[in-house]
């Protein structure tokens, strides 16, 4: 029997594991999330886009690393060469959660990305989930939950549904997600 993958749903989960003295600095990314809330310097103005929610963030040495590491992890483990496309924070309020959506155009799938990590900026402990919403062949509409952690990362397809569950702390949750084109 000849077995032929027509398509596959890939996700990669981890922590982002720095050598010693050249740790991502969350706190940076932090600053930089919240100076862009703190102004309003958002992706859209036009508060039916979702991304009115999502903050533009300015190039940082943390950033840098943060995406560095993504790629040359990539690469290395999978053979997967992924190139950094935009980058933007989000912060859920307590009891606030994201809307469901999907980072693709589907008017312009061409220049859309291939893949979207999600990466825990300042979470707290066990506050927030990412939930994926996917097909498998009839069984439509599954969902997975993947616990978002302070300096963990979820990467997964673009053209999948997401949302981050309600933010059940007392504190703010802040984000950082990264698209990614995908070349083989």
């Amino acid at each position: 029997m000849k077995q032929t993958i027509l398509s596959q749903i890939d996700i990669y989960e981890g922590e982002v594991k720095m050598p010693k003295f050249f740790d991502i600095n969350r706190s940076e990314l932090k600053a930089d999330i919240l100076q862009s809330y703190v102004v309003q310097n958002v992706r859209s103005r036009d508060t039916f886009n979702f991304a009115s929610m999502d903050y533009n963030l300015p190039y940082s040495k943390s950033l840098h690393m943060l995406k560095t590491y993504i790629v040359e992890h990539s690469k290395l483990h999978y053979g997967h060469t992924l190139v950094p496309l935009e980058s933007f924070g989000n912060i859920l309020n307590s009891n606030q959660q994201s809307f469901s959506r999907t980072m693709t155009n589907p008017i312009d799938l061409l220049h859309s990305p291939d893949y979207t990590m999600m990466y825990g900026v300042d979470v707290q402990p066990n506050s927030s989930s990412l939930v994926i919403e996917y097909n498998n062949n009839r069984k439509v509409n599954n969902k997975r939950f993947f616990k978002i952690k302070n300096n963990c990362y979820i990467i997964f397809p673009s053209v999948l549904q997401s949302f981050i569950t309600a933010n059940n702390s007392s504190k703010q949750n802040i984000f950082l997600t990264v698209n990614f084109e995908r070349f083989d």
